[in-house]
């Protein structure tokens, strides 16, 4: 049966309801935190405090975009999922060099672990920590999608081998691969390599292709490949003003991509009310959604942006 796998176990695709699918809960235990303070997520009250706001908005689920070693705690997302009411979809898989040391177990392990390694934390369970060696400690909270990123070359080497077993992983499980690009290079590559696997573009979610928001054509041709578009930086104002992002928007419902497109927030600590920032995850039911209501996005549109691709892109399907 498909499924949509939770920090708290499986459940239907239709029981998701409104979901933003890339958004940041809780890191801690990983090297980035020393060069990247805005990274610091380390309150478990002001990730529950969010988590809160976002539900009394409207939210019921939101995916946890950071894999394990780079600061996730498969235990805290349980438990503030349990407190909060809203549904969790947790991530293994890698993030990009900075969240490791140099000598990182990541960066060294052959292919064939990782896969295994990946799809084992969705079949049987997370590991907790690993930031700094191989974790040996197995919950029983379950991975539900399977990180993967890009940088500014794209697919190409280290990068490529993990990304290979990436797709491996979602082979084995039928979980979709959340892409971290740099204004969605690499992702045509990437769905190639998912081809080659013998799996659909639409086990591919591209992110951060939005902070680039004028230049119309790598939006559509990664939404001509099958692959969905995270637009997910709707808080991220040095890339876009929302004027540009409902544009891009509308650009592509009009090309007939609507069903293509994801909508979240991606929020660092300076994007989140909890941590004293004026706009947070609810930012997006409070603020963005009714722009795009004022621009003649209809409720049935955004019922497809909000809740029947984020199910179809969680599913999964096997």
């Amino acid at each position: 049966m498909d499924c949509i796998t939770t920090v708290d176990g499986d459940i239907r695709p239709e029981q998701l309801g409104f979901c933003q699918p890339h958004e940041h809960v809780y890191i801690n235990g990983t090297v980035a935190l020393d060069t990247h303070p805005e990274l610091r997520l380390t309150s478990f009250s002001r990730a529950l405090e969010e988590l809160r706001l976002v539900r009394a908005a409207g939210c019921d689920a939101v995916v946890d975009a950071q894999p394990g070693g780079a600061g996730r705690d498969p235990l805290v997302l349980r438990e503030a999922s349990r407190l909060s009411g809203v549904t969790i979809v947790a991530s293994t898989g890698y993030h990009v060099p900075f969240f490791y040391p140099d000598d990182h177990w990541l960066f060294t392990s052959d292919e064939d672990f990782l896969a295994d390694f990946f799809a084992s934390e969705i079949e049987t369970g997370m590991f907790w920590g690993g930031g700094y060696r191989l974790p040996d400690y197995r919950t029983d909270v379950r991975a539900g999608v399977i990180k993967a990123a890009l940088g500014e070359k794209g697919v190409a080497g280290r990068d490529e081998a993990l990304f290979r077993a990436a797709v491996r992983a979602s082979a084995a499980t039928g979980a979709a691969i959340l892409l971290h690009t740099d204004k969605g290079i690499g992702a045509l590559d990437a769905v190639r390599i998912l081809n080659e696997a013998g799996l659909p573009a639409d086990r591919l979610l591209v992110c951060h292709v939005d902070r680039q928001a004028t230049d119309y054509g790598i939006h559509e041709a990664i939404a001509e490949s099958g692959a969905f578009l995270e637009y997910d930086t709707i808080t991220l104002f040095q890339h876009h003003n929302n004027a540009e992002e409902i544009l891009l928007i509308d650009h592509m419902i009009t090309k007939g991509h609507l069903d293509r497109l994801l909508l979240s927030t991606d929020p660092t600590a300076d994007r989140l009310k909890s941590y004293g920032a004026p706009v947070g995850m609810e930012y997006l039911l409070t603020s963005f959604l009714p722009l795009l209501r004022a621009f003649g996005v209809t409720e049935s549109m955004l019922d497809r942006l909000c809740r029947s691709n984020p199910a179809r892109a969680l599913t999964r399907t096997r």
